[in-house]
């Protein structure tokens, strides 16, 4: 099998990730129930015969982009993942040192959802997958193991802070609700963009510093 001599991957490995990332973009701009196999194939440039060799079918495709777009996207994340989950292992850890790490795992995810060099398709694709589809797209697949991992560390990071005073389905919401923000944010960028908002470096920075406040206000208000 030859391999290209630029990225070293063979050609089939280079079709199937050609078509992963123009699948993961239609599926984001259009959503599951819209896009066919050959709306995929036409992107991609194939025949829709490659797509039922690399993915047997729809449902098949939408998984491994799922599963293409948790790897990339906890790639990002690792480090400030392990960070904190060796944080929360040391007892009597002060509060700031806890929101810090809260904050710089929020980071990390402004950087994988606006920073990347995909223009945003994947992270539009992550929130897309949790809208109601007719095709179960949202039901497909378990929720990646990182995401988990940082689930838990979110809401060990808030039980620390309150003495354990909040239970579980509240630490949920309220860890959901602080990580709406770059959720909100992000969904609003083309609003942002018209008002001449652009996510450049710069403002990407700002933005982070702006969200730590908020976020660091949030966690403190449960602060025992």
């Amino acid at each position: 099998m030859r391999r290209n001599v630029k990225t070293g991957y063979s050609r089939g490995a280079e079709t199937r990730e050609r078509i992963l990332n123009l699948a993961i973009q239609l599926f984001g701009d259009y959503g599951f129930d819209s896009v066919t196999t050959r709306d995929v194939a036409a992107a991609a440039g194939v025949p829709p015969a490659s797509l039922r060799y690399y993915f047997v079918n729809k449902d098949g495709l939408y998984i491994a982009c799922m599963e293409h777009v948790q790897t990339m996207t906890f790639k990002l994340l690792e480090s400030e993942l392990q960070a904190t989950e060796r944080l929360l292992t040391q007892k009597n850890v002060e509060a700031d040192r806890l929101i810090e790490s809260f904050c710089a795992m929020q980071d990390a995810r402004i950087d994988s959802l606006m920073g990347g060099p995909d223009g945003g398709a994947a992270a539009l694709f992550s929130i897309r997958h949790d809208l109601p589809s007719t095709g179960g797209a949202g039901k497909l697949g378990s929720l990646h193991p990182d995401a988990q991992r940082m689930a838990a560390c979110y809401i060990q990071v808030l039980n620390r802070i309150s003495g354990n005073t909040v239970d579980l389905q509240s630490a949920l919401i309220i860890t959901a609700m602080i990580s709406g923000q770059i959720v909100n944010l992000f969904l609003r960028r083309n609003r942002l963009a018209e008002m001449g908002w652009e996510f450049t470096p710069e403002r990407l920075h700002w933005l982070k510093a702006a969200m730590r406040k908020q976020t660091s206000a949030i966690l403190k208000s449960y602060q025992v």
